[in-house]
């Protein structure tokens, strides 16, 4: 089993030590990571310049592992094509510091390295832990090794990733897991607006978080102390609104 490893938090984090560690037992670890943090980069591929490879052990008894100037996107298709001979079975993503919920699965670099390996049709996971400040990850990478063992029982074929978030919490205090759907997740007050020290205007994106009281899903999930579970799919086609268009004439 040859498993690489990404993530959009950069080489040195914890969340990616944990997760490689994890992954050991598994099979050999090819850990390829960002050099420096990629977080809300989304899907983005470098094309305009090239990108370096330098290798970088982390000695937790990894097969092989690398920095990249690059994005997740790029490691994985760096790692499909270039660093790992006789093909790839599993990409994972994380852990990241901070969830990945709702809509901002799309602006996630975490999710975007398992995105890239499902377009390669490789099974890949996405692994993030509801905190940005102080995430414990020692349930989350017991966690992700057995439940990968679960998915691969399944022989499950195909362009699939998974979507994983673990409430912040404690072993002994979460309840349990949840396959769930993806929600919604949007914010108020994104823009700050200040002056930096030479009186010019500058803008800060980032924002307050709006309730979210839907149930079923990955945010309600982990709101109640459950590890969500979303299985993702890379088809944005709306099906229902397809069929309405069909019989909508343009004139020109």
């Amino acid at each position: 089993m040859r498993i690489v490893v990404t993530n959009d938090d950069g080489i040195e984090s914890l969340g990616l030590r944990v997760l490689a560690s994890s992954m050991i037992p598994l099979g050999d670890v090819y850990v390829v990571a960002p050099k420096t943090p990629q977080s809300a980069g989304s899907h983005a591929t470098t094309l305009h310049k090239p990108l370096r490879i330098e290798e970088y052990l982390l000695n937790i008894g990894e097969k092989y592992s690398v920095r990249v100037s690059g994005t997740p996107a790029d490691c994985v298709l760096l790692a499909k094509d270039e660093i790992v001979e006789d093909g790839i079975d599993i990409v994972v993503s994380g852990m990241n510091s901070g969830p990945n919920l709702g809509y901002d699965v799309i602006y996630s670099g975490t999710v975007a390295g398992a995105r890239e390996g499902a377009i390669n049709e490789i099974l890949s996971f996405a692994f993030s832990v509801d905190s940005i400040q102080n995430p414990d990850f020692t349930y989350a990478g017991e966690f992700a090794t057995a439940f990968i063992r679960s998915v691969l029982d399944k022989k499950l074929k195909g362009r699939i990733y998974f979507n994983v978030n673990f409430p912040n919490l404690p072993k002994s205090d979460i309840k349990g897991y949840k396959f769930v759907r993806q929600g919604r997740r949007e914010y108020i007050n994104r823009i700050f607006k200040g002056s930096d020290p030479f009186e010019r205007t500058y803008y800060w994106i980032g924002g307050k978080l709006k309730e979210d009281y839907e149930e079923d899903t990955d945010a309600g999930a982990v709101r109640d102390g459950y590890v969500s579970i979303t299985p993702m799919t890379l088809d944005f086609t709306d099906y229902n609104l397809l069929r309405h268009l069909s019989d909508i004439k343009i004139d020109l």
